[in-house]
C-alpha cells in the first residue's frame, strides 16, 4: 500500500522529502500546507475585512494581523523545508519553528476566545461579525490553529523524539515502521 506522503506533486512542490519519512516530518509538512493555505485565506479575510468594515481597525489591531500573517507565512516555508531534512539537520530552525509556534498558540487561543466574544480587550479590536467574523473563523480557527498545533507538535517531535537518527548511526532501523503511523 502506498503512502499518500509519496506523491510527485509534494516532491514538485518540496514537501515530504525526507531520506526517513517519519511522523514528526508528516506532522511538520502538513503544518506547512496548512501554512500555505492561511497566507492565501488570510489576505482573503484581509479583503472581506475592509470590504464590510473599512480600514478603521486601529494601530494594534493592524500591527498585530500583519504580523501574524508575515510570521506565518515564513514561518510555511520554514516548516516545508524540515519536512524534508533529518532531524538532526539544522535544527535551529526546527527550534524557532518551536518557539514562534508555542508563542502563537497561546496568541491564537486568545484570538480564539475574542472572535467567538467569550474574552473582549477593545485595545486590541472588537468582537467582528457577519462576513468579517466568518472569514476569521476560517482563516484563524478552522486553518491557523491546527497550522499552529501541528508545527508546535511536529518541531517538538523533531527536536526531542528523532526517530530517523540514531546516536550511534546515521538512521535507525525500526524509522521505516514509522512510515505508516499515523497519517497513511
Amino acid at each position: 500500500m502506498s503512502s499518500c506522503f509519496h506523491n510527485a506533486w509534494f516532491a514538485r512542490v518540496g514537501l515530504f522529502q525526507a531520506p526517513t519519512l517519519t511522523s514528526a516530518h508528516k506532522t511538520i509538512g502538513v503544518a506547512a500546507i496548512l501554512g500555505f493555505l492561511f497566507s492565501i485565506l488570510h489576505v482573503v479575510t484581509i479583503i472581506t475585512t475592509l470590504s464590510a468594515d473599512g480600514a478603521d481597525w486601529g494601530a494594534p489591531a493592524w500591527s498585530l494581523d500583519l504580523t501574524g500573517f508575515l510570521s506565518g507565512t515564513c514561518f510555511a516555508f520554514i516548516c516545508r523545508d524540515r519536512s524534508n531534512k533529518l532531524s538532526s539537520d539544522r535544527t535551529q530552525d526546527t527550534r524557532w519553528i518551536m518557539i514562534w509556534s508555542a508563542i502563537t498558540f497561546c496568541v491564537r487561543v486568545l484570538d480564539i476566545l475574542m472572535l467567538t466574544g467569550l474574552v473582549k480587550i477593545e485595545a486590541i479590536y472588537h468582537t467582528p461579525s457577519g462576513p468579517t467574523l466568518y472569514a476569521n473563523i476560517v482563516s484563524e480557527i478552522i486553518v491557523a490553529f491546527p497550522y499552529t498545533t501541528l508545527a508546535l507538535v511536529g518541531s517538538t517531535m523533531l527536536l526531542f523524539c528523532p526517530t530517523d537518527t540514531n546516536a550511534g548511526s546515521d538512521t535507525d532501523t525500526n524509522a521505516k515502521s514509522d512510515l505508516t503511523a499515523p497519517f497513511v
